[in-house]
This record gives C-alpha cells, structure tokens and sequence, in this order.
C-alpha cells in the first residue's frame, strides 16, 4: 500500500512482518509468510495477535485494490491449526459482498500442503470524505 512504517506490510518497519500482497485475480489478494521465533506465543507456535494482524492486512489490501479507502469496523477470527515457528503459509482475500458503505471480505491461512490455519470475515468500512479527513487520511484517493 505504499505505507513504510505499516507493522505487517511496512517494508521500513524494523520490527515488522514485511508482507507482500499482490492482486490475485479482479478483487482478490495473495501472499506468503514464514513465521519466526520472534512471532512465538506458546512455544514453538505463532502467536495468535500475529496471525489476526495478518488476516486483517489480507482483507485491507482487498479494497485498497478495489481502490477505497476502508477500515476494519468488525474482524472474526477463526483458528484452525497452529502455525508453526519456521512453518510459511500462504494468505488470501477476497470479498464477498460489496454495498456503497461495506466491503465483506473473507480471508484465509493455510499451510504449504493446504492445511487450514485460520480464517476470517470482515466487514471493512468505506470512509466519506469527512471521515477520511476526521482521521487524518484526507490525502488518500
């Protein structure tokens, strides 16, 4: 998104997770990721913050490349299956209903081997111009 201090896609960020999310299909997102000793909640296993801060960047590169300017007004998370310290698992978005206020957006982690990780359902908030200005985003399209 171009934002170099984002924590998780932030590539200026020294403490960041350093995603990259690309376009997969019309409105769709992908990425991978490999989770490292410093992601750890329980031993040996990606915290779960972490793996909820990934599903919500995942929903927000969505209408980011829809080309609005959103935010997370509700996240559901779902955990499946740990990830693993050293385990890279892939990321995707993509929505499932859009209004003129709401983007729904479900989201998914899964393993290399298609193992689900974790799963969520968003619904992301398309910001008016007063809104934007409000939070001090009025230079964004």
């Amino acid at each position: 998104m171009g934002y170099a201090t984002c924590f998780v896609c932030g590539q200026e960020n020294d403490k960041g997770l350093h995603i990259h999310f690309h376009k997969d299909g019309e409105n769709g997102v992908r990425a991978s990721f490999l989770a490292e000793p410093w992601h750890e909640g329980w031993p040996g296993i990606q915290h779960g913050g972490v793996t909820s801060a990934i599903l919500d960047e995942a929903t927000a590169y969505v209408t980011f490349f829809m080309g609005v300017v959103a935010v997370t007004a509700q996240l559901q998370v779902e955990f499946q299956d740990p990830i693993r310290v050293g385990e890279r698992v892939e990321i995707e978005a993509h929505p499932t209903k859009v209004t003129r206020r709401i983007v729904e957006v479900d989201a998914s982690i899964r393993g290399t081997d298609g193992a689900l990780k974790a799963r969520s359902h968003a619904k992301m908030m398309i910001l008016s111009q007063q809104q934007k200005e409000e939070m001090g985003l009025a230079n964004l399209p």
